[in-house]
C-alpha cells in the first residue's frame, strides 16, 4: 500500500525580533539565501511489504513548496539484525518491497548522502483496534453540518499516541488529527474528525486511516498542528521536532495502520 504523507512546509530559518522602546529600526532579512537542509519523510507500516523514504531539499520561505528531489543517496532500514536496502524508484523516492513492519519492533533508518550520514529510529506500537465510524450532524444558523466520528477503546496498560487521516471523495483533509491518551487512558473514546472545508453530503465516500504512532512522531505531527493553529501576523512558525540526526528536517515513522471506508447516507 502506498503511503503519501500530507504536504508539509519546512522553514530553513527561525526569525525572532525584539521591540525596543523609543527606537525604530528597519531590519532587512534575506529569506532567499538561507542554507538548504535535507528533508526526509520515511515510513514503515504493518499494512504492506512496500516501505518508502522520500528525500528532498528545503527551499527558501519565499519560494513555492516544490522541494528539489535528492538522488544518489544510499538508504537502508534495519531491524532485528536484518538490513533492507532501498532502491531509488524515481528521483528522491526510495523503496523496498521486502519488509512488512511488526508491532513492538524498533526500526532504524540510515541515509548516506554527499558524505553525510543521517539516522533515525522509531518503534512500532501495538495496534489499537478502530471499533466503529459514525456520522455526526450538527445545526448552525439553520444549516446542517455532517462530520465523521471514530470510536476506539484505549488500552490501560500503556501510553498511546494516535494520528487520523481523513479523505473525502479522494480529497485529503489538511487538518492534523493528533491525539494522546493523557486524558482518556483505558477509556472508550469517541473523536469527532471535523474539517469545516470538507462538509459531508449524502453519497460522499469517506476514508479514515488510523495510525498508532510513537512518542517522537506524536511530537512531530503535534508541532505541525500547532503551527497550523497559530494566528496573528506576529507569530513565527517553527520547524517541528524531528527524530532524524544531523540537523535534517522531517521524520521517520514506524506505525500501524487501519483503513475504513464509508458512504454518507
Amino acid at each position: 500500500m502506498k503511503f503519501d504523507p500530507p504536504k508539509t512546509t519546512f522553514f530553513t530559518i527561525l526569525v525572532s525580533a525584539m521591540l525596543l522602546l523609543s527606537c525604530k529600526k528597519v531590519i532587512q532579512i534575506d529569506f532567499n539565501n538561507a542554507g538548504q537542509q535535507l528533508v526526509i519523510e520515511g515510513n514503515v507500516t504493518n499494512g504492506s511489504n512496500t516501505q518508502t523514504v522520500k528525500i528532498s531539499k528545503s527551499v527558501a520561505i519565499t519560494d513555492a513548496s516544490n522541494f528539489p528531489a535528492v538522488s544518489g543517496a544510499t538508504v537502508t532500514i534495519s531491524s532485528n539484525g536484518n538490513i533492507y536496502p532501498l532502491k531509488e524508484a524515481s528521483p528522491g523516492n526510495y523503496i523496498t518491497t521486502g519488509l512488512r513492519g511488526q508491532a513492538n519492533r524498533t526500526y532504524q533508518l540510515n541515509i548516506n548522502y554527499n558524505g553525510q550520514v543521517y539516522t533515525a529510529t522509531s518503534t512500532m506500537p501495538i495496534p489499537v483496534k478502530l471499533d466503529s465510524l459514525g456520522i455526526e450532524t450538527t445545526s448552525f444558523v439553520g444549516k446542517e453540518f455532517k462530520s465523521v466520528t471514530v470510536t476506539y477503546t484505549d488500552p490501560v496498560a500503556e501510553t498511546n499516541y494516535y494520528r487520523f487521516l481523513l479523505t473525502v471523495n479522494n480529497t485529503p483533509s489538511t487538518n492534523y488529527f493528533i491525539y494522546t491518551d493523557q486524558l482518556t487512558n483505558g477509556r472508550n473514546v469517541n473523536r469527532n474528525l471535523l474539517d469545516n472545508d470538507l462538509n459531508l453530503e449524502k453519497g460522499d465516500i469517506v476514508v479514515i486511516e488510523m495510525q498508532c504512532i510513537d512518542w517522537n512522531i506524536y511530537q512531530y505531527w503535534n508541532g505541525l498542528s500547532q503551527n497550523q493553529n497559530r494566528g496573528g501576523a506576529s507569530t513565527t512558525p517553527a520547524n517541528p521536532v524531528s527524530n532524524i540526526s544531523n540537523s535534517a528536517l522531517g521524520y521517520f515513522s514506524a506505525h500501524t495502520i487501519q483503513k475504513v471506508q464509508l458512504t454518507v447516507n
